[in-house]
């Protein structure tokens, strides 16, 4: 249930602070006072998307908070969404003209997340969501929801995406296979391609260096035979220099250090000169390697062009083309175990479907009774009332088509609800699937704007007893322009727009059993009713 409702600069409204009871609670108030405030502040809280027209002229931000108090059965749907909510839940939504923002529990959430946990808590019902009565989804939903069904369709669906998802694969690999043999042939070119040339990771870098010396060869030759030259003079020169220090030595054994020293040099630069010598004669001496060189760098940078831009690029390109003919090679195979699978997993969506229907085949039999026990109490006493449930394709919601059947003259045949039902009597047969479904149902907050519509007197009061008898399974809210409902309860807002010099204000206050009387008098016509208005409170 909702305990507590804070508006804050919200619309009209500059400030609401409104504490709820169990039981029935009503909301009236003079019309264009504003009572579907309420109803659009909580459809916030449950997760709409906000406007900076929602604000209030002048303000800031508008701020709409809410504390529920949930049921045993939100705590575990709260729980299996990984959510703590303790004993109470704090909402908390936050508009600015740039931004909304969401809180639960002082954490900011998405709105996502929001209208996932709060929408359980609320099961909003006005003329739009009457007229959702017409939609087959709708219908299904509310027979599943009577029967308690959804874990079972939670299961169906599940694995009803799951045949989907095998039927999609199994047409991929179908297509995939008609087109194997243009593919194998295509595969196989490319590979051949790459094998013909069979390039090594750093080849290309390898013979750029060759490429280049080769192309330089004449200059590099030149090069080396003047630095040989260069060093035979200067060998030849050391070794003299050697020589005259290894006399000096023997006449002063402190040159002998020296000495040693002219020995090394003369012995490094002689091991230095072979080794440039041996890589002067190294050098190729035609042009032949030079072209034969430019040929295999061509056809590795047109590999690179194709495959690469690396020739590592290329050879993991070859890897997943061995790959996909491999896959080729037993598509076959694959094709005929996903098969096998998808008929599998068919025959278990089947079975799920089929017990499903059996079930709401129950549940339509029993439902239709409970709503038809009920409709005189509406002043639809000759209104019958038939679920029509017939099988077709699966879909994500099983096999069956529910269809509500109303006939609302006693000679009349049964048509679908859509061709038959006016507002008010949509209105009426929405709470008596309500009431109808009570036991069954998950939510925990009942809320009805404009219930009454297209009624009044004894009617009025009918479906007043109604809300107060689903107010004993629920906290039923109820937005009401009939005396004979709001008399009926158990908790009464009053809603009224006040004129101020140059701006509208809309104020929201709980009434008090004196308040109570004036109030009802008002709906009921004026103050010459304050004794009927004390009369039907007393009741």
């Amino acid at each position: 249930m909702i305990l507590e409702l804070r508006l804050k600069d919200f619309v009209l409204i500059e400030e609401a602070r409104l504490s709820f009871e169990p039981g029935f609670v009503v909301l009236t108030g003079e019309t264009g006072a504003g009572k579907t405030l309420l109803i659009k502040g909580l459809k916030l809280l449950m997760g709409a998307r906000g406007s900076p027209s929602l604000i209030r002229p002048g303000a800031p931000k508008a701020v709409l908070e809410a504390v529920f108090l949930p049921g045993t059965k939100i705590k575990d749907r709260l729980a299996r969404a990984g959510l703590d909510s303790g004993e109470e839940i704090l909402v908390r939504r936050v508009l600015t003209p740039d931004r909304s923002r969401a809180y639960l529990n002082d954490s900011p959430v998405s709105l996502g997340l929001l209208t996932e946990t709060i929408s359980p808590l609320i099961t909003l019902a006005s003329q739009h969501d009457y007229q959702r009565l017409k939609d087959p989804e709708e219908k299904l939903a509310i027979l599943d929801t009577f029967a308690n069904l959804w874990p079972l369709r939670e299961k169906y669906e599940e694995q009803y995406r799951k045949l989907k998802e095998l039927e999609r694969e199994l047409e991929k690999q179908r297509e995939k296979l008609q087109n194997s043999l243009k593919e194998e042939d295509f595969l196989r070119f490319q590979i051949k391609e790459i094998e013909d040339v069979a390039p090594q990771i750093g080849e290309d870098q390898e013979l750029e260096e060759k490429v280049k010396v080769l192309k330089n060869l004449t200059q590099l030759e030149e090069h080396l035979k003047r630095a040989a030259r260069e060093l035979d003079a200067a060998l030849s020169a050391l070794g003299r220099g050697r020589k005259e220090l290894r006399e000096a030595a023997n006449l002063s054994k402190e040159l002998g250090s020296l000495r040693e020293r002219a020995e090394d040099l003369y012995y490094e630069l002689e091991d230095f000169l072979a080794e440039l010598n041996e890589t002067s004669r190294k050098l190729p001496r035609d042009f032949e390697d030079l072209e034969q060189l430019e040929d295999r760098l061509y056809q590795l940078k047109r590999l690179k062009r194709k495959y690469g831009p690396s020739l590592e690029d290329v050879l993991h390109y070859l890897a997943q083309l061995k790959k996909q003919l491999a896959e080729l090679s037993y598509g076959e195979e694959h094709l005929a175990g996903l098969e096998e699978e998808t008929a599998r997993v068919r025959e278990e969506t089947l079975a799920l479907a089929q017990e499903l229907h059996l079930k709401r085949k129950e549940a339509a039999h029993s439902l239709g009774r409970a709503v038809r026990k009920i409709l005189p109490l509406l002043a639809l006493k000759e209104t019958r009332f038939e679920i029509e449930l017939k099988e077709g394709p699966l879909t994500l919601s099983g096999k069956d088509r529910v269809d509500f059947l109303v006939a609302t003259q006693p000679q009349a045949p049964l048509r679908p609800l859509n061709q038959v039902a006016s507002g008010g009597e949509l209105s009426r047969l929405f709470l008596a699937l309500k009431v109808a479904s009570a036991r069954g149902d998950s939510g925990e907050i009942l809320v009805f704007d404009e219930v009454d519509t297209g009624i009044g007197g004894e009617v009025a009061a009918k479906v007043g007893k109604l809300l107060k008898e689903l107010a004993q399974h629920y906290q039923v809210i109820c937005v009401t322009h009939q005396p004979q409902i709001a008399a009926l309860a158990e908790q009464h807002f009053y809603i009224e727009k006040q004129l101020g010099p140059g701006k509208a204000s809309t104020v929201i206050k709980e009434l008090t059993p004196r308040e109570r009387v004036a109030e009802i008098a008002r709906m009921l016509g004026g103050p010459e009713a304050r004794d009927l208005a004390r009369k039907m409170l007393a009741v």
